[in-house]
């Protein structure tokens, strides 16, 4: 996985400073490449809220299926399915034996 550690903090962006020059304004390569390093960061944000996103929308999911689950052990549901797959099993096993040792 890349390196997801932002460079920058707000405080970073708000305390940067660029040099004058002797012209009003700034030095267009110092605030181009400030200007990339926060595109940057901003860019892993982006990749970091799209990854909590889809972990929040598993985290549902699974919330989901652990209250379907407890449901299913309160009123047990999966005991009842158990045994009637035993009961099937038992009642093949009986014609199973009928037909192999007779009455």
């Amino acid at each position: 996985m890349e390196d997801l550690t932002l460079k920058l903090s707000a405080k970073d962006i708000y305390e940067k400073e660029f040099e004058r020059t002797m012209i009003r304004g700034f030095k267009p390569e110092d605030v181009d490449g400030f200007l990339d390093e926060v595109i940057a960061d901003y860019q892993k944000m982006d990749d970091l809220n799209n990854q909590l996103l889809k972990v929040m929308d598993e985290n549902k999911k699974l919330k989901r299926e652990v209250e379907d689950l407890r449901i299913r052990v309160a009123t047990g549901r999966h005991e009842s399915s158990a045994q009637h797959n035993n009961y099937d099993l038992m009642k093949r096993i009986s014609n199973l034996e009928k037909a192999v040792f007779g009455k």
